[in-house]
This record gives C-alpha cells, structure tokens and sequence, in this order.
C-alpha cells in the first residue's frame, strides 16, 4: 500500500505502521483480533456494572467500571501505533466536551445518575481503537468489497427494524444523513460503517441495562420526532468525533498536512485527466 492509498481516507489518515516482516504477520494478525474483540467484551462489562441491577446490590458498580476503562485505555495507548496514540489522546477531551455539551446543555440522553460517568471519555477513545484494529484485519481488507456492502444492508436494516418496532424516526433520519455522508467518500465507508456497528452494539447494551437511556423524543424536546433508546443512527455523530481528532491530529503534525495536499493534488489531476478523457 502506497502511502497516497493510506491516506486516501479521511478515517483513515492515521497511516499505518510500516508492514511487519512475513514471520510476524501471524502474530500481528492475532494481536489485532484479540484487541478489538476483548474491547467489545469489556464495554458489555462496564456497561453492565454502571446498570440497575448491579446498582441495586453494589454500591460501587460505577468505580469498578472507571478503574476497567482507564486499564482499557492505557492497555490499548502504550500498544498502539505513535499516530492512533495521538488520536486517542486528543478523542479523550474532545470526547469530554461532546458529553458535556450533548448530555447536560442539549440533554439529547441521560446517564442513570445524570452526572458524566469517569468511564465515557475514555471509552470513546478505546471504541476508536477498536475499529482501528478491526478495519486493518486481513480478512476484512481482502474482502472489504463484500464485507462493507454487507455492513451498509446490516445498518439500514437495523434503523429499518428500529423504525418499525419503536417508531425511531430520530434514528432512522440519522441513518439517512450517515448514508448519505459516506456514500460520497467510498475510501472512509469501511471505518465508518465498522464505527456504525460498533456504535450501535454500545448503545443496545449501554441502554439493555439502564447505565444511560435517550427521550422519547429528540433532545427531549421536539415532540414531531420521536427517538427510540437508543436511536439506530446515533452514530452519525462519531463522524463528527472522529473528523474533530483528525482536525487535532493535522494540527500538531504539519507533515500530514502536506501529505493530504499533496494527495488532494493528486486526485484533483486524476479527476481533471478522467473528465477529459470523458470528453474526448
């Protein structure tokens, strides 16, 4: 992979480490699956100690899960690539003020004791990771013309079904935007359709279990539309997460950012060479 293709999206940009040596890609391989999956596993752990019931029987449920994810976070930062450090590192604050912004200002959800857990911001940062690793699996790379229309009919048939069972109108126009945003960038649709999923499982178990829910109506406010808990697209805003890190990234590393002009340079001409063409 050239380094024009690994910064051909925008989701991407986090460019990946230079190739292993062929007697180290099984043991890369592995490391990548064994990241991602224990990170599925242990928000279903936080999720389920920050819940009703364990609240009911142990005070402390939501420590446990603070002291979970910074172990999480550090586990994940100290083997991550310098690039995904950075983008970890800088998803922590901006995640703090996108909590702080959508959950107590705009009040579009609620935490079970209101207050932002210590867990979240964090959290945010190691779900990042995890699709990062998820995206660069092998099997995913080699089929990834398969695998990410498969994603795209999985998402809409969730928001589809979610729209039916809990009349989500909320969700499913979120759904519509996010499909809309990534069918344009065809580079960024495996990470975000990955990030949709991954998202979406977040927010079946982290309501499932009442560590958070959402109103019955967007923001709690606008009654003409009604929201399920959770919305099914809610991860349309992780578009936004994900963009602002990027953002944060680029301005600390101006070699990247000539890097993408430079990119932007190249596709321009090989657009302007295919109109042409077009023409003749």
């Amino acid at each position: 992979m050239s380094s024009v293709d690994q910064l051909r999206s925008p989701a991407l940009v986090v460019a990946e480490p230079a190739r292993p040596r062929a007697r180290f890609d099984r043991a890369s391989a592995r490391r990548r699956t064994w990241m991602w999956l224990t990170v599925l596993v242990l928000i279903a752990l936080v999720c389920w100690l920050d819940g009703h019931y364990v609240a009911a029987h142990f005070a402390y449920g939501q420590w446990v899960s603070n002291a979970i994810m910074v172990v999480a976070f550090i586990w994940l930062y100290r083997s991550a690539p310098t690039r995904l450090r950075a983008l970890m590192k800088y998803g922590v604050f901006i995640a703090t003020a996108g909590e702080v912004l959508f959950s107590l200002v705009f009040g579009m959800y609620e935490y079970r004791q209101v207050s932002i857990p210590l867990y979240v911001p964090p959290g945010h940062s190691v779900m990042y990771a995890a699709v990062y690793y998820f995206v660069r699996e092998r099997w995913v790379l080699k089929q990834r013309r398969f695998v990410a229309p498969l994603m795209l009919l999985v998402s809409v048939a969730y928001a589809a079904y979610w729209l039916h069972a809990h009349n989500d109108v909320y969700g499913a126009l979120c759904t519509f935007l996010f499909v809309v945003l990534i069918w344009r960038d065809a580079e960024s649709r495996l990470f975000f359709l990955s990030m949709f999923l991954f998202v979406g499982y977040l927010e079946l178990v982290g309501t499932a279990v009442g560590a958070w829910f959402w109103w019955p109506t967007a923001f709690d406010t606008f009654a003409w539309l009604p929201s399920g808990n959770p919305p099914s697209g809610i991860s349309l805003f992780y578009m936004g997460f994900d963009g602002l890190c990027l953002l944060a990234l680029l301005r600390r590393r101006p070699e990247l950012r000539a890097r993408l002009r430079r990119l932007r340079s190249v596709r321009e001409r090989q657009s302007a060479q295919t109109t042409q063409l077009a023409r003749a």
